[in-house]
């Protein structure tokens, strides 16, 4: 498994420019302390190599990386993209979650996928190849303005059933939103994650069929557009941050308080 040295809490890394900053401030160190408790040490990372070594090795437990996330295919540096890494006790990885930034004022969430843009840097070989993307989510065509697409979510089987699933996601979005002020943060789950309850614990409420693949990366693949616009996803925050995470379900069928007080202000957490 693949180790990374983790001189820096989650909290200690980030800048909050944008957005409700005491709720993003407060929201942050009680996920980090949550994933803490938990024995993972969560840590910003922005080198998507870095990303596809982890999913390359833990094939067995995580199917193939979303192009969106494979430097391979997309155009990834901090300004358009991040991921979190969460570390057991010998540092190995045991769990990411990853966020790329989607300008789409001049575009929509359809157009995107339908053209394969949203995947790859160039889509014109792998339309020549026969990939197509059929969009069936009526909403996918309202979707529109600064859009961040979530996904790379992963947690090895030894860390599964503990609550990673309700902290990981729900970090991605609110520090997306304090990177490029979202309107909206979207991903696409298979329809098993659905029925067993793992994206109620990620956060969403709207899902909705269908986005149809054929030839994708991982075959022919029928998935469920999940989205959450900023007002829902800010309420959801303070829901979470007054609950605690012992206020939200914990579930075996995961496929992520402090006593400081986050400073209402531009620049990085840090604990007191």
């Amino acid at each position: 498994m693949t180790k990374i040295s983790v001189s820096e809490r989650l909290p200690d890394q980030i800048q909050l420019d944008k957005g409700p900053i005491r709720l993003l401030a407060r929201f942050m160190l009680q996920a980090d302390r949550a994933a803490f408790d938990r024995g993972i040490r969560l840590s910003l990372q922005q080198d998507f190599d870095l990303l596809r070594q982890v999913n390359e090795q833990s094939r067995a437990s995580w199917g193939r990386l979303v192009p969106i996330f494979n430097p391979v295919h997309s155009d990834l540096d901090p300004a358009n993209a991040f991921w979190i890494a969460g570390c057991d006790a010998d540092d190995e990885i045991v769990a990411t979650q990853a966020a790329r930034f989607l300008p789409l004022q001049q575009s929509s969430l359809a157009a995107e996928l339908a053209s394969l843009r949203l995947f790859y840097r160039d889509p014109a070989p792998h339309l020549a190849a026969g990939e197509r993307c059929e969009v069936l989510a009526p909403s996918a065509a309202q979707i529109g303005g600064r859009v961040v697409f979530s996904g790379g979510g992963w947690y090895h089987p030894r860390c599964r059933g503990i609550g990673l699933s309700s902290i990981l996601p729900r970090i991605s979005r609110a520090y997306a939103h304090a990177r490029w002020e979202t309107d909206y943060t979207v991903s696409m789950v298979e329809p098993a994650l659905v029925e067993k309850g793992v994206v109620r614990s990620y956060g969403y409420t709207k899902v909705e069929p269908m986005i149809r693949f054929t030839g994708s990366f991982r075959g022919d693949l029928d998935l469920h557009l999940i989205r959450m616009a900023t007002e829902e996803m800010l309420q959801d925050l303070t829901a979470w941050a007054a609950a605690g995470s012992s206020g939200y379900e914990e579930r075996s069928t995961e496929a992520p308080q402090t006593k400081s007080s986050p400073r209402d202000r531009q620049g990085s957490i840090r604990r007191s």
